[in-house]
């Protein structure tokens, strides 16, 4: 199975735990071919652990990927899940729909 990727996680957002927690590996520039790990919720936990950095919990990439979802009055592509759910990571805030990058995935 291997090790999935950010843009399979964020289609797939809903088979994860609400509590789940997202990482990534430290420094790393986020895109949708960034490996990703996925760890149970600790409240313990810090949000860089070894190499790996916090981004969000999945009730929080949900309420990212939703929001933006029913601003848009459409299913979203990849590449729009992407950029809501790390606007939201950064400023815990929602995207504005204005500056979200519209269209299909660009790899």
């Amino acid at each position: 199975m291997g090790t999935p990727l950010l843009k399979e996680v964020l289609q797939e957002w809903e088979k994860y735990e609400p509590d789940d927690d997202l990482y990534v590996p430290s420094g790393t520039s986020v895109t949708l071919n960034t490996p990703v790990v996925i760890l149970s919720f600790d409240r313990h936990r810090p949000r860089r652990v070894e190499d790996l950095e916090y981004i969000l919990s999945f009730e929080q990439v949900r309420d990212a990927i939703v929001g933006l979802e029913a601003q848009l009055r459409r299913d979203t592509s990849a590449e729009e899940r992407l950029a809501a759910v790390l606007h939201y990571a950064r400023h815990d805030a929602f995207i504005d729909p204005q500056h979200v990058p519209v269209g299909k995935l660009r790899e």
